[in-house]
């Protein structure tokens, strides 16, 4: 028995990297592009010496499994797809920041780490609830802060069951909450 589960999650690893490398990951401009730590050095390098980096901004509605009616599949990065930590992880590899850390094979919501935990949430951070505060479930929850305004953060999330997105598991849902809210935010 457990031989046959290593190899049958060793086949679903090998799936789920063979199908990201041939999806690719949507960028911020709607293109292809590939999440590496040499790219957000690039982008570094150009803001640091004064050129125009790429606008900061993801689409929610570009994620790549959104609605496609597959479930409890890999998605190539250490999650199941349309699961509130693939989404998060998506967004932080889309958004075209500069980054430190990667969001990627990190485990359950409740695991997660970033390079930094802050206090003052900027937009592109990931706001964490610990298991069962907030709405979250025994895993916890992680979602993408999209805008900040005053003591109020707008997120982008999957999986998350609110009036909103009409209490759908598995689905993208867009919420404005006061800052304390989220037990803490994660900067990548």
């Amino acid at each position: 028995m457990r031989r046959h589960t290593s190899r049958k999650w060793s086949r679903l690893l090998v799936a789920g990297v063979g199908a990201a490398l041939a999806l690719g990951v949507p960028g911020a401009a709607g293109g292809v592009a590939a999440a590496s730590a040499a790219e957000n050095e690039t982008a570094g390098a150009r803001a640091a010496h004064g050129v125009a980096a790429a606008a900061h901004r993801i689409d929610p509605h570009a994620y790549p499994w959104r609605g496609d009616g597959r479930t409890w599949e890999a998605d190539g990065h250490g999650y199941f797809v349309r699961s509130c930590a693939s989404f998060a992880a998506w967004a932080v590899r889309a958004d075209g920041r500069p980054r430190h850390h990667s969001p990627d094979f990190l485990g359950d919501a409740r695991a997660w780490r970033g390079a930094a935990t802050v206090r003052t949430p900027r937009a592109g951070d990931i706001a964490q609830w610990d298991p069962g505060v907030g709405g979250a479930g025994h895993r916890g929850h992680v979602a993408y802060v999209a805008a900040t305004r005053g003591t109020r953060v707008t997120l982008y999330e999957y999986n998350f069951r609110s009036a909103a997105n009409g209490h759908r598991p598995r689905a993208l849902n867009v919420r404005t909450v006061p800052a304390g809210n989220p037990s803490r935010y994660l900067r990548f």
